[in-house]
Formats: C-alpha cells, sequence, structure tokens
C-alpha cells in the first residue's frame, strides 16, 4: 500500500482529471468527425443515386440520373424524368443518347435541345 503525502494526491489527481477531460475530449470530436462523414453521406444519398456517376464530364449520364439530376435539362420535368427512368428499368441501360427519344415525350426537338448535356456511358 502506497501513502502520499497530500501534495502528492493532489498531483495525482490533477493527472487523472487532465487525463480522463483530454480523453472525453478526444472522444467527443471523433464522435463529431464521424457525425460530419455520415452526415455528407447521407445527403449525398437523398440528392444522388448511387448507381454510378449521374454527371460525367459535365454531362448528365442518362443511365444512372435520378428524377433530381434529369429535371436539370432544358424541358425535362418530374414526369418526363421519371418516364425516362422508367423506360431504362424496364429495357436496360441506354446504348447511345438517340435511344432517349423512345421514350414517350422525347421528340426529336426535345432530344436535339439535351443532347449536348447527356451521355449514356
Amino acid at each position: 500500500m502506497f501513502i502520499l503525502k497530500k501534495k502528492a494526491k493532489i498531483i495525482v489527481a490533477a493527472l487523472l482529471f487532465a487525463a480522463v477531460a483530454a480523453a472525453g475530449y478526444l472522444i467527443e470530436k471523433l464522435e463529431k468527425d464521424a457525425f460530419v462523414v455520415e452526415t455528407v453521406a447521407k445527403d449525398d444519398a437523398v440528392s444522388y443515386v448511387f448507381e454510378g456517376d449521374a454527371e460525367e464530364n459535365g454531362k448528365i449520364n442518362i443511365n444512372t440520373a435520378g428524377v433530381t439530376e434529369l429535371v436539370k435539362l432544358n424541358g425535362i420535368g418530374e414526369a418526363l424524368s421519371q418516364r425516362i427512368i422508367d423506360y431504362r428499368e424496364e429495357n436496360g441501360a441506354y446504348v447511345t443518347i438517340e435511344e432517349i427519344m423512345k421514350v414517350p415525350g422525347i421528340s426529336e426537338n426535345k432530344f436535339d435541345a439535351i443532347k449536348d448535356y447527356i451521355c449514356a456511358k
């Protein structure tokens, strides 16, 4: 059994307090960093479809884009975006961007307006 003087007890108590405080700070910081990473992942999951990159070289990939990305195209609303996705799910991936004209509501004029902004990789 160790017998410590009053001064030694105070030093030991101060060191223990400092160690516990440092451990608490470290745990809080790590949890906060983990929360930030988790939040970013969740925010991305809400905004994007993780089947692949929705945008490649500034173009929207019609094989992976969700409604959120497709409505960015000129003249494409939510309903038409959903038809593009439904066609893709029923018939498989678009092989060429021209194939999007098989979707009801995508005329040649509408295709001409969006063809420079889409890809089918």
